[in-house]
This record gives structure tokens, C-alpha cells and sequence, in this order.
């Protein structure tokens, strides 16, 4: 009897277990238009170093980014192919607080599930400048390019 209801319950969830990753579908390239004067995202932590979160070293300069450094990687749509590689741009949070990060990597929001289109995944040096509690995980921010 155990044993019909184990195999039953397998059954009852096989289905969402097998379409787990049909349910992360592409959110595509279409990130909201950059506005010159402030693009709202949400600013997610990543950890750029070897060994880190992020996976491989940077899409921009084929390199890993250790603390303390500041910088981020935008969602596929705002990177644009690479052309804001190596580029400052300048995150404010809603308390009034910015700083300065250089882009080093693209946030993938194409394939996969990793980055939503509004994303600015950055380093905790970032965070911290931001006075932010990194255990928030996701917080709206806006950004500018410098």
C-alpha cells in the first residue's frame, strides 16, 4: 500500500518535475529603453571573483573581478552585444545613495533563467556602497551611463 501511494505521488508530480525547465521560458533581449536620465532596474549581487556566482570570468575582458571591485553586468538588452563594455555608469538607490561601477558582463536574459531584462547584477563592494543589506536580494535602483 505504501508503495501505491509512493508510485502515485510520483506520478501526480512527474509532470512538473519533467517541464521544470519548459517553465523558465526566454525573457529575451528586449530590456527596458535606456533613459539618460535614470533607467529604472533591479539591482541583484553577483560575485565576479574565481570560484564566485558568476560562473566564468567576464564577457568584456575575459577576466575574474575580485572584491573590492566595483562592477556589474547588465541584462542582454542594456549590455548590447558588448558595446557598454568596460563603460562606467552610475547606480542610485531609492535612500539618495549612488556610486560608480564599470561594466564587465552580460546578465543573460535570453537563455535560461538567469537575468531578468531590467537587471543590474553588481558586486557586493556596490551593494555596500549603496548602503544596501545584500540579504535583500533583489531592490530597485536607477542607473545612468557616466
Amino acid at each position: 500500500m505504501v508503495f501505491l501511494l509512493c508510485l502515485l505521488n510520483v506520478i501526480t508530480h512527474l509532470p512538473n518535475l519533467t517541464n521544470a525547465s519548459s517553465s523558465c521560458k526566454s525573457k529575451g533581449l528586449h530590456s527596458p529603453p535606456y533613459n539618460p536620465s535614470g533607467t529604472h532596474a533591479i539591482l541583484t549581487l553577483n560575485n565576479f571573483a574565481r570560484g564566485g556566482d558568476g560562473g566564468g570570468p567576464a564577457e568584456c575582458d575575459g577576466k575574474f573581478h575580485p572584491l573590492p571591485q566595483r562592477v556589474v553586468a547588465l541584462s542582454t538588452g542594456w549590455y548590447n552585444k558588448g558595446a557598454r563594455c568596460g563603460k562606467m555608469i552610475r547606480i542610485k538607490a531609492r535612500n539618495g545613495r549612488s556610486t560608480l561601477a564599470k561594466v564587465v558582463d552580460e546578465c543573460d536574459s535570453v537563455h535560461g533563467c538567469a537575468c531578468k531584462t531590467n537587471v543590474v547584477d553588481a558586486s557586493k563592494t556596490v551593494w555596500k556602497d549603496l548602503g544596501l543589506n545584500t540579504n535583500d536580494g533583489e531592490v530597485p535602483v536607477t542607473w545612468t551611463m557616466v
